[in-house]
């Protein structure tokens, strides 16, 4: 006889293999398809936000320790302007071990859009490495330290990454940080 416990355990493992199958194959209770989180990322670059989240919840109530399904999930969240959920989304994507530089310079956007520097700059100091100086310079910028992302974009562009991007978000960095006359003259190298 298997004692409560441990039938408890067997039946849980069992749930959650039946659930990693279906996340895998695509396919839910009775054969019926479930969303996966390309299609949500489908719906997304169709520019329909609504249709997107409703994909990726369903990709995640199918896998839900799929941390790719997770950051999509962000992703939806905040193509919808729904800040709050987007950070809570990546934040469960990095914790399942997502290592997307796009996952984590997310969490940091979401977390500008909520109000909570504080945690985007501390992300931002996790991933200096891993991510583009571009997102990286305007990121510092956008999370409160302007000063930061003038340096990290200036770095960068004397390094050689002199590009329209790199230039622009140093502009809009300078201007953040309330150096306009640094910002039009950036700017106007691309602007006529």
């Amino acid at each position: 006889m298997i004692r409560p416990n441990l039938q408890k355990s067997l039946m849980t493992a069992t749930a959650l293999a039946a659930l990693t199958l279906t996340g895998c194959s695509g396919l839910g209770i009775g054969g019926k398809r479930v969303a996966s989180a390309s299609d949500a990322a489908e719906a997304r670059a169709d520019g329909n936000a609504d249709k997107a989240i409703g994909l990726a919840e369903q990709a995640v109530q199918a896998a839900p320790s799929d941390a790719a399904a997770k950051a999509e999930l962000g992703a939806s969240y905040l193509s919808a302007g729904r800040f709050a959920s987007a950070q809570h989304a990546y934040d469960d994507a990095l914790t399942l071990g997502d290592v997307s530089p796009r996952t984590a310079l997310g969490f940091v956007l979401a977390s500008i859009g909520v109000g909570d520097n504080r945690a985007a700059i501390e992300v931002l100091g996790e991933w200096r490495d891993a991510m583009s100086p571009a997102d990286l310079g305007l990121a510092y910028a956008l999370a409160g330290n302007p000063e930061m992302g003038v340096q990290v974009l200036n770095n960068a562009v004397r390094g050689g990454e002199n590009t329209p991007k790199m230039r622009q978000n140093l502009a809009y960095a300078y201007a953040l940080g309330g150096n306009w006359a640094a910002a039009r003259i950036i700017a106007a190298e691309d602007v006529a």
